[in-house]
């Protein structure tokens, strides 16, 4: 049977003596992730054995928040170079409250009433509503929008909901670039790398592209399109590496894609992450030629 994370007041509760725990300690077997409390060896690199852990030594109405409340509940917000490490460990407590200073955490004080608070195998965590309010606020742009279009995807929030929301925290840091993720959320949207790509687009200062569009039409289904402008039949789909990463598989885009063009009329333009992630301006010139429109950045903010 797997013992939970227990602190040394708890050494009855779980069988051992002080000694048992020491012993135990120099064998490997257990280990000490914060002070005061232990878990069994070779789970200190599990996110939720972390958080368990911590939660053992949180002060009074505090909870994981930010990135590891988003995988808690699911979702992974990290950025692609991150994914690699497991998320940080970030705690907000309560205003007034001093935040604990532990090696691998990450504490703030900020607002946080007992309703933004929910419980995760005993672990207390912020809702998924004040977990995506905070991620809006508080993550990189593109992964923020990634994680608020997932979030809507699978209904567990609503964007009309998180914009009135939003407002609680008005005046405050990095509301306004929050307000803006949470307008551009569309649960239509199928992957972080479409997420990123509409971004783009927002950031290019183009129109806003209609997402999921049959070819040649909704009623007559042929081919569909991440995302695009109908009248002028202009489409631009995220080629990820899952599914379109092979020779055989970039040969079939090509394909598709001339066929779209000789028999349907559309113009399709296929990225991947190389243009979408980094600081050349080529997909924003490129869709801006389509579109007839000069990008209205100079430069990439992210």
């Amino acid at each position: 049977m797997a013992i939970p994370p227990f602190t040394s007041r708890e050494l009855e509760d779980v069988g051992l003596t002080r000694h048992h725990l020491a012993s135990a300690v120099d064998a490997g077997e257990i280990e000490r992730p914060f002070r005061g409390v232990y878990i069994p060896s070779g789970e200190s690199g599990d996110v939720r054995a972390r958080a368990a852990a911590l939660a053992r030594v949180l002060p009074p109405g505090a909870a994981i928040a930010r990135t590891a409340a988003a995988w808690l509940h699911g979702f992974d917000v990290r950025t692609p170079g991150a994914h690699d490490k497991p998320p940080p460990l970030e705690v907000v407590v309560p205003a007034g409250t001093t935040p604990p200073r532990r090696p691998g955490v990450v504490a703030y004080a900020a607002r946080l009433p007992p309703e933004d608070v929910a419980n995760i195998g005993g672990v207390p965590v912020t809702t998924i509503e004040r977990t995506a309010l905070d991620v809006s606020r508080y993550c990189p742009p593109f992964m923020a929008l990634a994680g608020l279009d997932a979030m809507a995807r699978a209904g567990v929030v609503q964007p009309d909901i998180l914009l009135k929301r939003i407002e609680e925290w008005r005046g405050e840091r990095n509301v306004a670039s929050a307000r803006r993720l949470i307008l551009l959320c569309d649960p239509r949207s199928e992957s972080a790398g479409e997420s990123w790509t509409r971004l783009r687009v927002a950031d290019a200062g183009f129109p806003t592209p209609d997402l999921q569009i049959w070819v040649p039409s909704d009623t007559e289904r042929v081919y569909r399109l991440d995302m695009g402008w109908r009248k002028r039949r202009i489409g631009i789909e995220y080629d990820g590496l899952e599914f379109h990463g092979s020779s055989e598989q970039f040969l079939h885009d090509v394909r598709r894609r001339e066929r779209l063009a000789r028999e349907f009329g559309w113009q399709v333009i296929g990225v991947h992450r190389g243009h979408v992630l980094g600081r050349s301006l080529d997909f924003e010139r490129g869709v801006g030629e389509l579109l007839g429109m000069t990008p209205s950045i100079t430069r990439r903010r992210w």
